[in-house]
């Protein structure tokens, strides 16, 4: 079944965010603050999703273009 323009657009802005939301997860974030941990780092698994919503985000923007 092909996506409709609109339902991918849907999609896009939906990962767009989750994305943003993950991003600003990130441990980096609390540097500076009274709970920052040095040895604060994000999970593999946090760091494999943001790589997989990005590369879905860069799929959903080339199939927008064709």
């Amino acid at each position: 079944m092909v996506e409709s323009e609109a339902t991918r657009e849907a999609r896009l802005t939906r990962l767009e965010k989750e994305l943003a939301d993950l991003k600003e997860a990130l441990p980096e974030h609390c540097y500076g603050s009274d709970g920052y941990v040095s040895d604060h780092r994000a999970s593999p698994e946090h760091w494999q999703k943001i790589e997989d919503l990005e590369q879905e985000i860069e799929r959903l923007r080339g199939e927008r273009r064709d």
